[in-house]
């Protein structure tokens, strides 16, 4: 019965850390579309990885900070560089710690992300809204134009939203081309004029 209350004990510290340490929803796998990540950001910016560190932060905690260099700022600017601090370690640590959140994303140092970003938790951690739903990697489309793409080929972005809301936010075929498809990769200078479409105009997502 003690080694019982000890280890459901140690599982409630386990607990009450991670939800200290990430911010809310922010890696919920809960489907997310576009509105929602955009409502519930408080920094959107194009950057790319620059550094990463890896290890237990001053609070012994497993953390992850990695730096980006910002080229566009679509909110909370206007932005040089931002440091991404996420829970777990990207590489086994030499006292064997190995941790990690499943669902959060990875960083390829060098590679350019689109980011939105849900508010610091209170100690200091951060992560994309929805998970790595709210992660869109660029990459390099057809004539050198670039495209963004999460972890759900975007699937999702337009989940939810009927044509008659899509309307009232501004979302339209004739206007937005990935609007009739609703899913694959996205061009990115459409991508951000849908979000400044949002940020600036489009008001709050119906629930």
């Amino acid at each position: 019965m003690a080694i019982c209350s000890r280890f459901l004990a140690r599982v409630g510290a386990a607990a009450l850390v991670i939800g200290a340490a990430l911010p809310a929803g922010a890696a919920s796998l809960r489907p997310v579309n576009l509105p929602e990540m955009v409502e519930r950001s408080n920094r959107i910016f194009v950057g790319r990885a620059v550094d990463e560190w890896t290890g237990r932060d001053e609070r012994g905690l497993p953390a992850t900070v990695t730096t980006f260099e910002v080229s566009r700022t679509l909110r909370g600017g206007p932005l040089s560089s931002v440091k991404v601090k996420q829970l777990g370690v990207t590489s086994v640590q030499p006292d064997g710690l190995a941790t990690w959140i499943e669902g959060l994303p990875r960083y390829r140092r060098g590679a350019e992300y689109l980011l939105f970003l849900a508010p610091d938790s209170r100690i200091g951690f951060t992560s994309p809204v929805g998970a790595f739903q709210g992660a869109f990697e660029i990459r390099t489309a057809d004539r050198g134009r670039k495209a963004a793409l999460n972890g759900l080929n975007n699937a999702n972005l337009l989940r939810g939203v009927g044509a008659e809301e899509r309307s009232r936010l501004g979302l339209t075929p004739e206007r937005f081309p990935f609007v009739s498809k609703e899913r694959g990769p996205l061009y990115l200078d459409e991508l951000a004029a849908m979000v400044e479409r949002l940020t600036k105009g489009g008001g709050e997502v119906s629930r």
